[in-house]
């Protein structure tokens, strides 16, 4: 069915950055030439000549309450200032009606760092319990801000490092297409830390005074800043008179598939994004007026994003190129978004933003940068380029003239599910773990958690440091105390559900064990299994498969690697970790091993980021963007010091039995972590049937939602009602009624709250008209693997419809609520439509109604 893409206009924007705090000031900043990049007194204690872009405005948040504030880091508090001024400007700010229905995404590269910058920095005394609790997350920061602002339609963090915020846009434009939103607001943020300038200090790329993008000494500077945008559906902004300030004619990303840190030489990722971002917007390059570029200074990325433009643009003799990190630096995880405010606020005078600092252009950098000047010119449709580490690539069409190119249309595919692949703690394949499912009195070994001498050093004297300034008696209660905690190696019985006895040759044609992390290892098995299954070969075309991670704590062992090389002098950093630290390295090894090199986005939303993945992937093969798109979660065991802070909590369950994890038990102790991948291949249903492949389950519709009750854990009904209007949402998506649901999987980690949100949700929604729906959950086969839970989940339910029957909830003896019919023995059932629900730990809800 030929549906034509809704028009998606801008129509607010805030902004923070080195040279300005608001859309004003910033403005006049660009137009006077103003350069932000400056001697860095923060990081001179270190770094000799230490120089970047930072943000030292004295910012207002008198609004908030104290306590609010001193728990938030720069990321969401940055995050929460230019979402509320975009917010602002659009005119939506307050509107409860409005913002009900609008979702966030965040693009960010180095979320939930501040809290534990006292342990890098050894200043451990200046930690603070209250900023790890809210801001030591990665996700952390979609929560708190969407809290903030009244936000509850859903939220996602992208984590493609430099990428990260045009692929926010990206998605946001996605979200709007499918028509579940009229208005949603796109984020990235990015404050500078320790870690990300040691990396880029090490690796010998910055400028020692202010990068000159394509011209004289290369060499980037770093910044930082955030920026946001509110994206709205243009018939929508029309009817309540909102100022439009241009429109997004369409986005595309990509990846290399070529290295960790450098560009193909060949620049084919870059020629391929840029054409089919074209493709999707229907115009050709003669009609690409301007391309803001991605243009770091450095010579490598220099010389072949020119390479790139001049494939793209052989005949537009007329093409104009600037850069504007001559302007605030390269602001990481912020750069898109920042730069793309830039041009939409000098665009409209006319004004083509130059190239700063330009001097003798270096070799094969020989296009028109608009060096030094402003170039008096009208532009129109103009290109927006980003690139980043692992080799993802993200470029935005945009038009200043709204609806004067016309709209484009494309053939709407149903979304199926052809292949899986899993790797658990009970199995290393999708039949050896339906085994262990299904065979539920089985006995299940769990492995024993040894933490490094550092760590338990690190943990003790962080532990005492709370204790004597009582932070833990403040959160915790007046009789919480570090000495009468249970420390998880004075237990003895502290095990996990551990992926034991792999060997990865086994599975795999090609495998490098220099390069493969425990979760890249993990993700690449399940990633091969699913492609068999779905009898999908990667031959010569990478490009036409997409792949889209969601992942919650990332490449554990790699990041503990690189912040303890930070000590005792960051000049040292190991630099061979930088990039496998951060959270796009997992899904960039499984690219590069199998070619992939279609549209690639890595989510970290945190629990159930996968679930965040499948909704993204519904929407690429949804709307005919590629044939097929990837989608998984991974998750690595690692003894780090926040599985330590857990179990001293008691987040989690210390012990060494399986059958103590009682999902929806009366009296739970809290969760059992599992680690592994499970990996999805999404197709149209005629796609997969032309190549002789199954289709193993249909995703018929889904829905999100976000409570406003981040810094307040008490607010159990109002996290439970933002769950319900997941679910009503996804039925409505569907097109059926609560009463056609056969069977309800939940993927609750098993503890009290998490528990009792996702049952009360299920009964305000379905128990009035299905009031003997069976309720599963089998976290507890595999322990509770956190991105990729739902997943795990989902690929067990797609054997159910193939068995028309249902394996028992493990271990659990006696249950919580007597409403629900928990599934106690296995049980034969016909199943036709199955709902599937998931949430985060920040409050972020998933719902997805699967047919058999």
């Amino acid at each position: 069915m030929k549906i034509n893409r809704k028009r998606v206009v801008i129509t607010g924007m805030g902004i923070l950055s080195s040279l300005a705090e608001n859309m004003q000031d910033f403005r006049e900043a660009l137009l006077n030439k103003r350069n932000g990049v400056a001697d860095s007194e923060r990081f001179a204690k270190w770094f000799e000549g230490a120089r970047a872009a930072e943000v030292l405005h004295d910012i207002d948040y008198s609004e908030l309450p104290e306590g609010i504030v001193e728990s938030l880091d720069n990321a969401a508090l940055w995050a929460y200032k230019v979402g509320k001024d975009a917010l602002n400007q659009a005119g939506l700010l307050g509107k409860k009606a409005d913002l009900k229905e609008t979702g966030m995404i965040v693009g960010v590269s180095s979320a939930g760092t501040e809290a534990f910058l006292p342990l890098f920095e050894q200043r451990i005394a200046d930690f603070s319990l209250r900023k790890a609790l809210f801001s030591g997350g990665f996700s952390s920061c979609c929560s708190s801000v969407s809290t903030l602002l009244g936000l509850k339609g859903g939220v996602e963090l992208v984590a493609t490092a430099c990428t990260a915020s045009p692929n926010a846009i990206g998605m946001a434009f996605d979200y709007i297409q499918n028509g579940k939103s009229k208005t949603m607001l796109a984020l990235g943020t990015e404050p500078i830390y320790l870690p990300t300038f040691a990396g880029f200090y090490a690796l010998n790329v910055m400028h020692p005074e202010t990068c000159t993008p394509f011209s004289g000494q290369s060499g980037m500077s770093i910044g930082e800043g955030a920026g946001a945008v509110v994206l709205e559906e243009y018939e929508h902004a029309v009817a309540r008179g909102a100022t439009i300030y241009g429109e997004i004619l369409s986005y595309a990303t990509s990846c290399d598939a070529f290295h960790e840190t450098g560009p193909d030489p060949r620049a084919s990722g870059a020629v391929q994004v840029m054409y089919k971002a074209m493709e999707n917007a229907g115009v050709t390059p003669d009609q690409i007026e301007y391309v803001n570029a991605h243009g770091t200074g450095t010579e490598a990325n220099d010389r072949i994003e020119t390479m790139a433009m001049k494939k793209v643009f052989a005949n537009n003799e007329k093409l104009l190129v600037s850069s504007t990190k001559s302007y605030f630096g390269h602001n990481i995880g912020a750069a898109g978004i920042v730069e793309l405010i830039a041009c939409l606020a000098t665009l409209p005078d006319n004004c083509v933003l130059p190239t700063l600092n330009f001097s003798k252009a270096r070799p094969n950098c020989d296009l028109d940068y608009v060096p030094n000047e402003f170039r008096e010119q009208k532009i129109n449709v103009f290109m927006k380029n980003n690139y980043a580490f692992g080799g993802n690539n993200c470029c935005m069409i945009l038009s200043m003239e709204p609806c004067t190119v016309p709209v484009t249309s494309y053939d709407s595919k149903r979304v199926a599910i052809s292949g899986i692949g899993v790797v658990s703690a009970i199995g290393h394949s999708l039949n050896e773990i339906l085994e262990g499912v299904w065979q539920r009195h089985s006995k299940v070994e769990l492995s024993g958690v040894t933490f490094p001498d550092d760590t338990l050093e690190e943990a003790k004297e962080l532990l005492s440091v709370l204790d004597n300034s009582s932070q833990f008696a403040e959160l915790f209660g007046e009789e919480y105390s570090f000495s009468s905690a249970k420390l998880p190696e004075e237990e003895g019985n502290f095990k996990t559900f551990q992926v034991t006895g792999l060997e990865p040759r086994k599975h795999l044609r090609r495998f490098d064990p220099r390069k493969a992390t425990r979760g890249g290892t993990f993700a690449l098995i399940a990633l091969n299994e699913a492609l068999e299954q779905a009898k999908r070969k990667i031959k010569r075309d990478g490009d036409q498969l997409g792949m889209i991670m969601g992942m919650s704590r990332g490449p554990q062992e790699t990041t503990y690697k690189y912040l303890q090389s930070l000590k005792p002098d960051p000049r040292k950093v190991r630099t061979s970790e930088f990039p496998g630290s951060l959270m796009n390295s997992i899904p960039t090894f499984c690219g590069i091993s199998e070619g992939i090199k279609g549209y690639t986005t890595t989510l970290a939303t945190g629990e159930n980021a996968a679930l965040g993945a499948l909704t993204y992937g519904y929407e690429v093969v949804r709307q005919n963007l590629q044939p097929q798109v990837i989608v998984g979660g991974a998750d690595e065991y690692f003894p780090s010091m926040s599985l330590y802070m857990d179990a001293v909590t008691q987040k989690i369950h210390m012990t060494s039995n399986a059958s103590d994890y009682q999902i929806y038990g009366k009296e739970p102790k809290g969760y059992v972590p599992g680690e592994g991948a499970c990996m999805l291949v999404l197709e149209d249903p005629q796609t997969a049937a032309a190549r002789g492949a199954d289709v193993l389950a249909e995703v018929v519709g889904y829905g999100k939602s976000c409570s406003n009750s981040y810094f307040d854990a008490s607010m159990l009904d109002e996290k439970s009602d933002a769950m319900a209007l997941a679910i009503e949402r996804a039925l409505a998506d569907a097109g059926i009624t609560a009463g056609e649901i056969d069977l309800v999987c939940g993927t609750s980690n098993g503890n009290v709250d998490s528990a009792q949100v996702e049952i009360s949700a299920i009964c305000k929604t379905l128990i009035e008209a299905n009031p003997d729906v069976p309720v599963v959950n089998y976290n507890a086969c595999f322990g509770f693997v956190p991105s990729a839970a739902g997943l795990l989940n989902l690929a067990v339910i797609i054997d159910c419809f193939k068995k028309q029957s249902v394996p028992a909830i493990p271990y659990t003896g006696e249950f919580f609520d007597k409403r629900i019919n928990f599934v106690r023995e296995p049980l034969r059932l016909a199943l036709k439509h199955v709902l599937l629900v998931g949430a985060t730990e920040g409050g972020n809800y998933y719902a997805f109604v699967i047919k058999g």
